[in-house]
C-alpha cells in the first residue's frame, strides 16, 4: 500500500476549531494513479501537504510507502520526502535565475543519493526525454517558455526516481495544446517507472486520463467542529 490514512484531522494553529481535513479512511495501492478533483479552497493542497509530510495532522495516522509520517521528526520527514516523493507545484517553483540543469540538480542534492557524473547523465536523459533542446539546458528558467518550465518541473520532480509523485494543479498555466502534451509525457513516464501518482485538479477534463477518479468531498468530510 502506497498511502493509508486513518482518522486524519487537520486544522491550522490559528483556527483550532475549524477543521480543514477530516478523513476517516483512504488508501492508494502502489503503482496506482488517482485523479482527485474539487473546488478551490476545498482542502486539496492541504491534503497534499499532509501526504508529503510538509504538514503534520492534528490527529490520525499518515502511512506513506510503509512509513508513519506522523511519527517522524521534521528532519526525518524532510529526508524521506527528498528521497521518496516527487512534488509538482502549481506555480512550478523554479528558481528563475538558475538554468534548467541547475534547478534539477538542486533537487537531487537535497536527497544526497547520486554522485555528480551519474547525476549529470540522468539530468541529460530526462531533459532529452522531455523534448527540451540542449540549447535551452543552460538558459535561466525565467527565459524559458511556460511549456518548457513545466517540463523542467517534471524533470525536477522525477530526478530522484520517486516512488510517489504528487501533482498539485500542474496544468493550470498551460494552454490546451501544451496541456495535452504535458499529460501524455507525464503519464508515460509514470507508467514506465511504476510510480504511484496523486494528481489533484479542479479541471475535470483531465479525469479522462485516469482510471480512478475521486471527488475530494468523498474523501474529506470536515463539517462540524474539531
Amino acid at each position: 500500500m502506497a498511502i493509508d490514512l486513518k482518522d486524519v484531522n487537520f486544522h491550522y494553529p490559528e483556527e483550532p476549531n475549524q477543521r480543514v481535513l477530516h478523513i476517516p479512511s483512504w488508501t492508494l495501492s502502489a503503482g496506482e494513479q488517482v485523479f482527485i478533483h474539487g473546488p478551490s479552497g476545498g482542502g486539496k493542497s492541504t491534503l497534499l501537504s499532509v501526504l508529503s509530510g510538509l504538514f503534520l495532522p492534528s490527529e490520525g495516522q499518515v502511512n506513506v510507502l510503509g512509513q508513519r509520517l506522523d511519527q517522524m521528526t521534521s528532519r526525518r520527514r524532510d529526508r524521506f520526502r527528498a528521497r521518496h516523493i516527487g512534488y509538482m507545484f502549481q506555480q512550478f517553483n523554479l528558481i528563475p535565475y538558475l538554468n534548467a540543469f541547475d534547478n534539477i540538480r538542486l533537487a537531487s542534492q537535497f536527497s544526497q543519493q547520486k554522485k555528480t557524473p551519474e547525476l549529470h547523465e540522468e539530468i541529460q536523459k530526462l531533459l532529452s526525454v522531455l523534448n527540451i533542446s540542449a540549447n535551452d539546458w543552460y538558459r535561466p528558467a525565467r527565459h524559458l517558455s511556460i511549456g518548457q518550465q513545466q517540463r523542467v518541473a517534471i524533470a525536477r520532480a522525477l530526478i530522484n526516481k520517486p516512488e510517489l509523485l504528487i501533482a498539485d494543479e500542474p496544468t493550470s498555466s498551460l494552454d490546451p495544446l501544451n496541456k495535452e502534451a504535458f499529460m501524455g509525457v507525464l503519464l508515460s513516464i509514470v507508467a514506465e517507472n511504476d510510480i504511484t501518482l496523486v494528481f489533484v485538479s479542479h479541471d475535470l477534463s483531465l479525469s479522462n486520463y485516469f482510471n480512478r477518479i475521486e471527488s475530494l468531498s468523498d474523501i474529506n468530510r470536515p463539517e462540524g467542529s474539531a
